[in-house]
């Protein structure tokens, strides 16, 4: 380890790591990858400190997180993907209930499970830095084929589409052009790098705005839950609805069309995405005060409120909708309701542009969690132009990866078609890939409790929410292979698990190839160079030693 006697902290550092007689090996096993420096290490000195926290600090307090988890959680979801899961359950209100409440408790057991996982390794990265902690062998595999996909799935393509499609919706264009049109895809483009530009500039301004949004947000979630209660006690009955809607008690379980495991599975995946959101917090927990307590109380919280509002929403769909019209009105599911309820001048366009509202506020939280697991990623060195990437220059604010993540968006917008099957296609595409992650963390938490036996996390998961938690995770990703793959296709684009699967092993190849094969063919061993920035952010760089 080479360190100049100029910086007292960083030297300090350096040696407290020595002195302390700890293993790094097993400290890299339990604190992820990147945190453990190693006596072979090189160090770039640059007159700082030596740092594992963040330049920019612990900023979020509860309500800042709260507002994470809500504007993570509620975005274009519960207003887009109902009518495609309903329609996966085979028109069957009883099933589709079942689905939802099965989501919702999943849910709490995912929330937990990561929960206990933050309170042993506090630092950002999330799902990286689990992974890393359990899965130790072969070396290198998991951090990363993860951080690989990570960086190439860091997109916020669902809810972008979503966004534009209402803002048409609400500007009083007609069904069939916004679902035809190409003009909702360029919106939500226009609509990320905005975003990703403001995050990039400064953290404080791009916390303000996200906290006011998503305060906004609140109060239209608390709004809307209550259409709900409003649509059973009113709605039909002043004008005598000729029309019988889904939600009576004489055809609770009565299917309307065939229900298959495919279907079935693809509609849990897309329930599941209702709630999904809950694991992304933990990205940026370096920038939270005091994440222990802070993230115990603000995730239980946080998703309890979502689920009032799911259930009240959905029981108003049923209430207003019959089969027919809920199946036609696929992401626009949403605003259709409104209209009813509340008529064309408040319901298409004031809660149209609220739906709006929500999914933007969704995609400000999308882009600043993926730009932090963005730099996370950049800052291991494994992937070209890393520390550029991982740079908070120009502005002390993750710029480069907040723009990565609108680019990756941008090229999905313009790949996937504006009609058809294209946005359930992307939620079950970026559900399918996060089950498998969730099975793996899952699983991890048993390893890592294994190997760790005297530690005691301040929050423990059940292990039998976990082991639930695992049996649904293998049920949803060998469900949509088994009956017909039509359905999980859309145009050009391969059924969305062999999507998924293609994309990982692609990732696995990538480790495989750089830190694996090409070292043996070529005869040298890499060696990582820990670089220290200007405002002490730690990179790694990865240097190449020949045998003599």
């Amino acid at each position: 380890m080479e360190l100049t006697d100029q910086d007292p902290l960083a030297l300090k550092k350096a040696q407290d790591l020595e002195s302390s007689g700890e293993d790094l090996a097993e400290n890299s096993s339990r604190y992820g990858s990147f945190s453990s420096l190693q006596s072979t290490d090189l160090i770039e000195h640059q007159n700082v400190g030596l740092h594992n926290e963040v330049p920019q600090g612990r900023h979020l307090g509860v309500f800042s997180t709260i507002i994470l988890f809500v504007s993570r959680i509620i975005g274009s979801g519960i207003f887009a993907a109902p009518s495609s899961i309903y329609v996966g359950c085979g028109g069957n209100t009883a099933v589709f209930l079942a689905v939802y409440c099965c989501a919702a408790i999943m849910a709490f057991a995912g929330l937990y499970l990561f929960l206990e996982f933050g309170s042993l390794i506090p630092r950002s990265g999330g799902k990286k830095n689990f992974l890393e902690a359990a899965y130790t062998r072969p070396v290198r595999m998991m951090s990363v084929s993860f951080t690989t996909y990570t960086v190439l799935m860091g997109i916020a393509v669902s809810n972008a589409i979503v966004f534009g499609k209402y803002v048409l919706y609400g500007s009083g264009f007609d069904e069939d052009f916004v679902d035809s049109s190409m003009a909702c895809n360029y919106i939500g483009a226009v609509l990320v790098i905005f975003i990703a530009l403001i995050h990039g500039y400064s953290v404080k301004i791009g916390v303000k705005v996200q906290n006011l949004l998503g305060g906004l947000k609140l109060v239209f979630a608390l709004i809307i839950s209550l259409s709900g209660i409003y649509a059973v006690a009113f709605y039909g009955k002043q004008d005598g609805n000729p029309k019988t809607p889904i939600l009576n008690l004489s055809s609770l379980s009565k299917s309307h069309s065939t229900i298959t495991i495919s279907s079935l599975t693809t509609a849990f995946i897309q329930a599941f995405f209702c709630f999904a959101g809950w694991d992304s917090v933990h990205s940026v927990t370096s920038e939270i005060k005091n994440p222990g307590r802070t993230l115990k109380i603000a995730g239980p919280l946080s998703l309890g409120f979502c689920l009032f509002c799911y259930l009240s929403l959905n029981v108003a769909y049923l209430k207003v909708f019959t089969y027919e019209e809920f199946k036609a009105a696929g992401p626009l599911a949403g605003s259709i309701l409104f209209t009813r309820l509340l008529g064309e001048n408040i319901g298409r366009k004031l809660i149209t542009f609220g739906i709006a509202l929500s999914a933007g506020s969704n995609l400000f939280v999308v882009v600043y969690s993926t730009s932090r697991m963005n730099q996370e990623c950049f800052k291991e060195g494994f992937l070209p132009f890393s520390k550029i990437m991982a740079s908070n220059k120009p502005w002390g604010a993750p710029l480069f990866s907040s723009l990565l993540c609108a680019a990756f968006t941008t090229f999905w917008l313009l790949l996937l078609p504006s009609a058809g099957g294209a946005y359930s296609y992307l939620v079950a595409l970026e559900g399918y890939a996060n089950q498998l992650v969730i099975l793996l963390v899952a699983v991890g938490l048993f390893i890592y409790r294994r190997k760790n036996i005297d530690e005691v996390a301040a929050i423990r998961a059940s292990s039998i929410g976990v082991w639930a938690l695992i049996v649904l995770s293998v049920y949803l990703l060998v469900g949509p292979f088994i009956g017909d793959q039509q359905e999980a296709s859309v145009r050009h684009l391969p059924p969305y698990p062999i999507a998924a699967l293609f994309l990982i092993a692609v990732c696995i190849f990538f480790w495989f190839l750089n830190f694996v094969a090409l070292p043996k063919l070529a005869g040298y061993e890499l060696k990582r160079r820990v670089h220290i920035m200007d405002d002490g952010l730690l990179t790694i760089d990865w240097c190449k030693e020949y045998a003599l």
